[in-house]
């Protein structure tokens, strides 16, 4: 009779990885200085390399565009108030209270990856180039719409 006591109970390859994800705790930065929709991108790629379900991918979708439609509307209402516009401030608010949400979910599936031995990417590049792209995407969206 085979006792089941020692027989691992996750399979292998349910843990297979196609790329090293990032570290949560690292998407704090683009997320300060990036704004929602930096974090949003980088969270939602991590998602995929976490291999979180479904659930989870959306409730990060979700949480960014709540971020970014909360510092639309917060910007443009600060500045139709005719006080001086602190977009920047609102920015890395909006970005940290978006990775909140990013941590939250994946920072379990991150914790057995790296329990299991995995080791994390590099965010250097993908951060920078988050923070630079969609960063001035977002500001030219703020601008545009206050223009309008």
């Amino acid at each position: 009779m085979a006792d089941d006591l020692f027989t691992p109970t996750i399979a292998p390859a349910a843990y297979e990885v196609r790329r090293p994800p990032w570290r949560p705790q690292s998407l704090f930065f683009p997320a300060v200085l990036g704004g929602p929709t930096a974090v949003t991108v980088l969270a939602l790629v991590n998602s995929g390399r976490l291999g979180l379900p479904r659930r989870a991918t959306l409730t990060v979708l979700g949480a960014g565009v709540a971020g970014l439609v909360a510092r639309v509307v917060v910007t443009l209402s600060a500045g139709a108030a005719g006080t001086e516009r602190p977009g920047r401030w609102i920015g890395a608010l909006a970005g940290g209270l978006v990775w909140l949400a990013v941590s939250a979910t994946q920072k379990g599936r991150y914790r057995a990856y790296e329990l299991r031995g995995g080791e994390p990417a590099s965010l250097w590049g993908p951060g920078i180039a988050a923070v630079l792209v969609l960063g001035f995407a977002e500001a030219a969206l703020l601008l545009l719409l206050a223009a309008a």
